[in-house]
């Protein structure tokens, strides 16, 4: 082998065992639901009996050493849908999606991304991303893009983040910012609390406050928001509350209940009030079959709808 032809190897052999050492992981969400909706009242459901794919999604996401204390962080994220015809024109849409700077002084994000004040439910909804979300019914559960997220590092169990909207990209044409902070654990693994006391200002064309709380205890796990919230105009305005439990039964089953309330008018234009109830079957960490049954009273109507859902993370 001459010398060049030498080099070349070499490099090529660096340059694959750099890609191959490269910090990133691909990974997703796939979700197949079969619900039946009485009118369709309630948001992200449609009346009659429908087969989706809700918040599936697939991403990258990864860091690189710049330095000895510093690193490049990215997200790329989207939501796949493609279940019914007319997604097939649009079979994507955004979600997370950033890049930023983690080190010392904690990390900065730029893109988009979960507003702190939506970070800052926890763990609380245990009907997350499907129509028994809390986002049924509080307002602030928002994902914006043209963002930035600063996360403080993490002292003594306590932790702050903030969002930051520049008034140039805001949807209301006005600077915004959600500001968090965090005492426990929010995935509730190394503590057994989460406090979490959080404020949106001018983000979505709201101004809001909440306190969410979360309690686990051997099998048992409870949650709580309170939250007051109204409109830049302030012709609306109102409490909003979250009461949430569930309980493992065996290393399979998981049965779970949750109530909310808000009084807001922001999400449905009048008082609205939810329960919720079903229970999961837990294959193992990544794969569960699930079944519930939410009913949704407004002031006006109301809607009822019953799932039954088959969830694999990768």
């Amino acid at each position: 082998m001459t010398a060049s032809k030498f080099i070349v190897a070499v490099l090529a052999t660096s340059a694959t065992a750099s890609v191959m050492a490269a910090d990133y992981r691909i990974y997703g969400k796939a979700e197949v639901q079969i619900a039946n909706t009485d009118k369709g009242v309630m948001r992200y459901t449609k009346a009659g009996t429908q087969i989706d794919a809700p918040f599936s999604r697939i991403g990258v996401k990864g860091e690189h050493t710049l330095a000895s204390d510093l690193k490049l962080v990215y997200k790329y994220e989207v939501q796949v849908k493609g279940f019914e015809h007319d997604d097939t024109t649009e079979p994507f849409s955004a979600r997370n999606t950033y890049l930023g700077l983690a080190g010392q002084f904690g990390t900065v994000l730029i893109g988009r991304n979960d507003t702190r004040f939506k970070f800052s439910e926890g763990k609380v909804d245990q009907f997350n991303e499907t129509q028994s979300d809390i986002a049924q019914v509080l307002a602030g559960q928002d994902r914006v893009g043209d963002s930035i997220t600063y996360t403080s590092p993490n002292w003594n169990n306590m932790s702050f983040s903030l969002t930051y909207t520049p008034k140039d990209d805001a949807s209301n044409e006005q600077a915004g910012f959600a500001a968090t902070a965090i005492y426990g654990d929010r995935a509730l693994k190394n503590k057994q609390y989460y406090i979490a006391l959080s404020h949106t200002d001018s983000i979505g064309n709201l101004l809001a406050t909440r306190i969410a709380l979360a309690y686990k205890w051997q099998k048992l796990q409870l949650g709580a928001i309170i939250q007051d919230s109204e409109n830049l105009a302030k012709d609306k305005s109102g409490k909003g509350y979250v009461v949430s439990a569930s309980y493992q039964l065996s290393d399979h089953w998981r049965p779970k209940l949750q109530f909310a309330r808000d009084t807001s008018g922001l999400r449905h234009n009048e008082d609205a009030t939810q329960w919720s109830l079903g229970t999961d079957y837990l294959f193992d960490k990544q794969t569960n079959l699930y079944a519930m049954a939410t009913r949704l009273d407004l002031d006006t109507e109301d809607d009822t709808s019953i799932a039954l859902g088959l969830k694999y993370r990768f």
